[in-house]
């Protein structure tokens, strides 16, 4: 493996202070799934400021691609970062919190934005060192609206070699990389359930047929699948997480609807899930006397699955970065889901665990809470990482 130019190293930390100040910036302006139009316009100036090379309205319009190409004939990377926040409310108290009131960066996309943002700079005050091509996505909507598969469908991977991509993780202490081989998240599926029965009076419940009933009775049955229809040794998770039905202490409705999510880490067990889900919900209901209607969403993210050679790689040029003791494997497989799975279903490539947390170990905010905010310190990780892999992939030492 070829040694990192020290030429590279010093420009990360040259471009610290100004990371810092745009990572501030996007996390004050948080917008949510194909909205990302205020933070595109941010990359889209920092891009030119550092004269790279990109083309706008890509995965429904807000994803921006940028190129930097090195010497002709060489591979073609890719480096994706994902652009969008959350609905939720932010009560950091930072200086720089959400000016979007009701959305945040709460699970860390503006940290990831700005560490590609650097990597770009880097790559391209570096083109004499690159003998290919580095594709740099920068992808909307990946939370629960599968911007990634947009990617794919679009094209936009269409002579990639390999893809890579990063995600903090405030569990891991920052300074640290985790690597994990083969399945590294899961899948992940919405599911509705319309329990539907006949309404009527309270205090007269016999005529009519109770959906509320049913639906609880549907509740716990769902939680038998996991328990009884998977393999011990295999993964999967069902939960509900929404129940919504009637309008006063005295009526009972005509209709209960019911909300959650299927987790698996094996397609043949996401199929699973799926047809026990519909099975077990239609046949609980009826034996109450009640109908059901159950709908699966159509956004649906494949498990994540890591291309064993490129993850090998990751590693490898993390430890070259960063040192053996901090690169760390992953235990087990996520059951939290990634929409860069679409990405490695097209391509081989690897995602990779970026430490978020506290230096000294101590428990930092979880992802996708209120309080959350990425770690600054990291910025300088990535940007190494990420700019460091480009060029060794394509001077062809993977």
């Amino acid at each position: 493996m070829t040694s990192l130019p020290e030429s590279l190293r010093d420009a990360v930390r040259g471009l610290y202070a100004p990371l810092i100040e745009l990572r501030h910036t996007l996390h004050a302006c948080p917008e949510t799934a194909f909205e990302e139009n205020r933070t595109a316009e941010h990359i889209a100036g920092w891009l030119e400021q550092h004269g790279v090379a990109f083309t706008r309205g890509h995965a429904r319009g807000t994803g921006i691609v940028g190129c930097i190409e090195g010497a002709a004939g060489g591979p073609t990377v890719a480096l994706r970062a994902d652009m969008d926040a959350l609905d939720i409310r932010e009560e950091t108290g930072l200086p720089y919190a959400s000016t979007n009131d009701g959305r945040m960066h709460a699970c860390g996309h503006d940290g990831h934005v700005t560490i590609l943002c650097g990597a770009a700079a880097a790559l391209a005050a570096h083109r004499d060192h690159l003998r290919g091509t580095v594709r740099l996505i920068f992808q909307p909507a990946e939370e629960g609206n599968a911007g990634g598969r947009h990617v794919v469908e679009e094209g936009l991977l269409a002579g990639v070699d390999a893809a890579f991509a990063l995600h903090n993780w405030p569990t891991h202490p920052v300074g640290t990389m985790a690597v994990a081989d083969g399945v590294a998240m899961a899948s992940a599926d919405v599911f509705n359930i319309t329990v539907s029965g006949r309404g009527g009076h309270a205090a007269d419940p016999a005529p009519g047929v109770d959906p509320i009933l049913a639906a609880a009775h549907v509740v716990t049955a769902l939680q038998s699948i996991v328990a009884r229809d998977l393999d011990p040794w295999d993964a999967g998770v069902v939960s509900v997480t929404r129940f919504h039905g009637g309008t006063a202490s005295n009526i009972i409705p005509d209709t209960v609807e019911l909300q959650g999510t299927f987790r698996a880490l094996r397609p043949e067990t996401r199929d699973l899930l799926r047809g026990r889900i519909e099975a077990v919900s239609t046949h609980t209901a009826a034996a109450f006397g009640a109908g059901t209607e159950v709908r699966f969403g159509s956004a649906g993210y494949p498990p994540l699955c890591n291309d064993a050679r490129m993850s090998a790689f990751a590693r490898d040029v993390a430890r070259d970065c960063f040192g053996a003791e901090a690169v760390v494997p992953v235990p087990h497989p996520h059951m939290t889901a990634e929409d860069f799975a679409f990405y490695l279903e097209a391509v081989p490539g690897a995602f990779l665990f970026l430490g978020n947390g506290r230096a000294d170990g101590g428990p930092s905010p979880g992802l996708h809470t209120a309080t959350y905010d990425f770690n600054d310190a990291a910025i300088p990780l990535g940007v190494t990482w990420m700019a460091s892999l480009a060029l060794r992939f394509a001077d062809g030492t993977d």
